[in-house]
């Protein structure tokens, strides 16, 4: 009997921080197509609870938004243990470099300004998965 001892591949997930329907679905669709799991909120608290819950491989963190914007999002899961070594890749239709260096300095890996092509977003994912 041969028995395979490969593992079997883990499906990465990524969470998406953004408040605008639009790219929300276009994240979606962009990354499942690519076999990932997206997980997707409107709003940085729920980001934050979804983060915590799922840890997951990589987060997409929109700049501008209601309620916690992405700078106060990336303070809190750079400051949370569990959360700080998540890769963030920010996404602004602003660019505003205040803000774009502020999470940059607290640890985000990069950014996308919007609108921006499915695959520079997958390309710039896949280049930032932990290995």
């Amino acid at each position: 009997m041969n028995i395979s001892t490969a593992r079997p591949e883990r499906t990465v997930t990524i969470l998406s921080i953004d408040d605008t329907p639009l790219f929300q679905q276009l994240i979606k669709i962009s990354l499942e197509y690519q076999g990932m799991k997206v997980l997707a909120t409107d709003n940085g608290t729920d980001g934050l609870k979804l983060a915590r819950m799922n840890l997951p491989d990589l987060i997409l963190l929109d700049l501008m938004m209601p309620i916690m914007d992405g700078v106060a999002v990336c303070q809190q899961l750079k400051a949370d243990l569990r959360l700080k070594n998540i890769p963030v890749v920010l996404l602004s239709s602003s660019d505003d470099s205040d803000e774009i260096e502020a999470c940059l300095q607290l640890g985000a890996v990069g950014y996308l300004l919007k609108p921006f092509q499915p695959a520079v977003l997958v390309d710039m994912v896949r280049k930032h998965l932990p290995a």
